[in-house]
């Protein structure tokens, strides 16, 4: 089931399901069953759940991004979302995947290695305690994590100036709005479901930036 959601809804977000993007998710499922019923990965085990809200619910953070080569941090990771399945669809990413719990790190560093993903790191340990990388970020994602002034305060000393904070948000979305300025709200619908999902993305102005 997941391959035939993915064959279908991808090229609704300009992807082109190519047989080595879906054998990789195919895999990427598989894989994260497997280690679910052993490790507790996630609460989302059925085939169709795991395409929709895991793959796709991630691959659409890859809509803001702008330019090829770009290097993301992806924070608090856990099973690898978003990161992972933007790398899937987007090769030329290199990604951090920032995970503080163990047994997810090791989920992480296997299925990395199963996939055979080049350009991917992964550091176990929490981004309040995280050391500033060899160069700043081009961007960095959270999925439903931090509130946005909590994440871009955390964040921004991590990613260039005039790079992206990316963050994925559900319907109460709009009570944060108040604390950001110069916020892009962007209400992306999976495709072929009746789910919507909101993307804030704020420019980077810089280290410890102005809210």
């Amino acid at each position: 089931m997941v391959n035939s959601i993915l064959k279908r809804a991808l090229p609704a977000l300009s992807i082109n399901p190519s047989d080595g993007i879906i054998e990789a998710f195919r895999i990427y499922a598989a894989e994260l069953k497997k280690w679910t019923k052993v490790h507790n990965l996630t609460s989302v085990t059925d085939e169709e759940g795991i395409a929709v809200k895991h793959f796709l619910d991630s691959v659409i953070f890859t809509i803001p991004l702008r330019g090829s080569d770009c290097w993301i941090l992806d924070v608090g990771s856990g099973a690898g979302f978003p990161g992972i399945p933007m790398k899937i669809v987007r090769p030329d990413l290199r990604l951090t995947l920032l995970e503080p719990k163990g047994k997810k790190a090791a989920f992480l560093r296997h299925i990395v290695h199963k996939l055979n993903l080049n350009d991917v790191e992964i550091i176990e340990g929490r981004l309040e305690t995280f050391q500033p990388p060899r160069r700043l970020y081009d961007a960095a994602v959270v999925r439903a994590l931090f509130t946005a002034h909590e994440f871009i305060s955390k964040v921004s000393p991590l990613v260039e100036p005039g790079g992206l904070i990316c963050l994925g948000k559900g319907r109460d979305y709009k009570k944060e709005l108040a604390d950001l300025s110069d916020v892009n709200v962007s209400h992306i619908k999976i495709p072929f479901t009746d789910i919507e999902r909101v993307i804030l993305t704020i420019v980077n102005k810089g280290s410890g930036m102005h809210l």
